[in-house]
């Protein structure tokens, strides 16, 4: 799964962020994956809605326009509820808390950088695969 990190202009905003883009990965999001610690998100794409059926813990939610244009946000969203954005391209599930020390404003557009895989596998031989 590829790794970005979100910016707005040059200041990071969200260091480490897992980009699902096939069918398994949007369907199963976070339950296939460890708990969110801060700094991490998962980003799915495309996404105007996602629910929290069988999470045991809250989230935040970020929608964004194809161009990275915050169309709005839902905080702390508990388990086994839905939430979704009308017109969203893409949705960063975050862990509960992350968007109230981001000051998000409705319109303004955001970046993504992609960043080296954080576990480089070896091979038998050393050899970075």
């Amino acid at each position: 799964m590829k790794t970005l990190a979100l910016y707005r202009g040059t200041h990071c905003l969200v260091p480490q962020v897992r980009h699902a883009r096939t069918w398994y990965r949007r369907l199963f999001g976070l339950l296939v994956l460890p708990r969110l610690r801060s700094g991490q998100g998962l980003l799915i794409e495309p996404c105007a809605s996602v629910h929290t059926l069988g999470m045991r813990y809250p989230l935040d939610l970020l929608f964004l326009s194809g161009e990275g244009q915050v169309l709005g946000w839902r905080e702390a969203v508990p388990p086994w509820r839905a939430a979704a954005q009308r017109g969203a391209r893409s949705t960063l599930e975050l862990p509960a808390g992350t968007l109230a020390t981001l000051s998000l404003r409705v319109g303004e557009r955001l970046h993504w950088r992609p960043i080296p895989d954080p576990s480089p596998i070896r091979a038998a031989n050393g050899d970075l695969r």
